[in-house]
């Protein structure tokens, strides 16, 4: 039987995805950008940015510019 995955895990895979513009579309058709707690979760998840974590980031300027632009309501307006 397969281990789950940790948190940590899941996070780090999430946040990779965002360097990629095709999952970008995916979570603006899918209305999740609108969702409060997502807003919330991409506030959270601004510890990647620490160096001990952003080491672990395959495309981390990518990732966490991306990161960035979440927070700002007129790019998940515009990315939808």
């Amino acid at each position: 039987m397969a281990t789950p995955y940790t948190r940590f895990e899941v996070e780090l895979e999430f946040v990779q995805c965002l360097a990629n513009p095709f999952y970008l579309n995916f979570l603006a058709h899918s209305k999740i950008l609108e969702d409060e707690r997502f807003k919330n979760y991409i506030i959270y998840l601004q510890y990647f940015r620490k160096p001990e974590y952003t080491k672990l980031l395959t495309y981390p300027v990518h990732s966490l510019a991306t990161l960035t632009l979440l927070q700002q309501p007129r790019f998940r307006a515009e990315i939808m």
